[in-house]
């Protein structure tokens, strides 16, 4: 009786009752989808005298609801805890906590970073072994750009390209998205985002970008979380040169043949 009643009170004032129930919500949610794109501007490069793999890093939201994520912390407290606005097909709106956490970057990037948004990794084409991985965890989220296919929902203007509190490590609150119909990228050689070659042999390689590959989001379609360049690594041409780098074939979803040309 109780619950008619609240239902009747929800209907007749006009207000939506998003329910939460185990960090879960129920109703039909305007979902993110996350598209990664493949490697690209892949070069071979040196960092503190280390030959280093770098390349461009992009993921795009293709779903029907935008991604937004909001860190919030208490005094004292390094790491803001996270939640993700979802949107529902009502038009109501809830927030429900996740695992991943926000923490402000300083030496160059110097702004709150989501962190396990992404992941970069070399494997091996045959049983897709990890060989070496990039130490980059963290990223800041904004529409930088339109994906390359039309979205339904796509705003004009993006409502999400902040800078993620540059310079304010002392923020208590930030919020940040990706909105549906645009995507994030990450240059070539931003710091820590490479995969250090120290010790790995010339060969075939799978050089994989994977978006929350630890699936502390709440997203659609999962098969195309992952983004693949097949590359060929060659031996330096001389003494104390670097190795030389080619792209065979790039994929999304599922890595290319290890043979391909």
């Amino acid at each position: 009786m109780i619950v008619a009643l609240v239902a009747a009170m929800a209907g007749t004032l006009g207000v939506v009752v998003a329910a939460v129930a185990g960090g879960q919500t129920t109703g039909a949610e305007r979902l993110p989808d996350l598209r990664q794109e493949p490697p690209s501007q892949v070069a071979v490069r040196r960092d503190a005298g280390r030959p280093v793999l770098v390349f461009r890093s992009a993921v795009g939201n293709v779903g029907q609801g935008p991604l937004i994520v909001n860190g919030r912390r208490d005094r004292g407290e390094r790491l803001m805890r996270v939640t993700q606005e979802l949107h529902r097909l009502d038009g109501s709106i809830t927030r429900v906590p996740i695992t991943a956490r926000m923490k402000y970057q300083p030496g160059g990037h110097n702004h709150w970073h989501l962190l396990g948004f992404d992941r970069f990794d070399l494997r091996d084409p045959a049983t897709g072994a990890r060989v070496a991985r990039s130490n980059k965890v963290g990223f800041c989220l904004g529409s930088r750009f339109r994906v390359d296919r039309a979205v339904p929902g796509t705003p004009a203007r993006p409502v999400f390209n902040s800078n993620c509190g540059r310079y304010l490590p002392g923020l208590m609150r930030v919020r940040v998205g990706i909105d549906v119909g645009y995507a994030d990228d990450y240059a070539a050689f931003v710091e820590f985002q490479y995969v250090d070659l120290s010790g790995v042999a010339p060969g075939r390689y799978l050089l994989a970008h994977e978006a929350d590959p630890d699936h502390h989001l709440r997203v659609g379609d999962r098969r195309d979380d992952t983004a693949y360049s097949l590359i060929d690594l060659a031996a330096p041409t001389r003494r104390g040169g670097l190795p030389r780098v080619a792209v065979v074939a790039t994929s999304v979803g599922t890595p290319p043949a290890a043979r391909a040309s």
